[in-house]
């Protein structure tokens, strides 16, 4: 499920649809993070470049977690 699909879903299946996606992107940027630590030719500014990158999908997650919370109170 996209994240834009998670605003016609019901708010326990989107909180389970980002506990998912957390999920599986934790698993990939892992793997990514290593493999890029372990690459001797990487440049510092790569790796930057990349944990910036995980961290705006982190905060597009927090976001939409956000906005269940919020139509859960209304």
């Amino acid at each position: 499920m996209t994240m834009a699909g998670l605003r016609n879903a019901g708010n326990m299946s989107a909180t389970a649809a980002l506990q998912e996606e957390i999920l599986t992107r934790t698993k990939l940027h892992t793997e990514m993070v290593r493999r890029l630590i372990n690459d001797p030719t990487v440049q510092p500014v790569e790796l930057a470049g990349f944990l910036e990158d995980v961290a705006n999908i982190y905060l597009s997650i927090s976001e939409e977690l956000s906005e269940i919370v919020k139509a859960e109170e209304r």
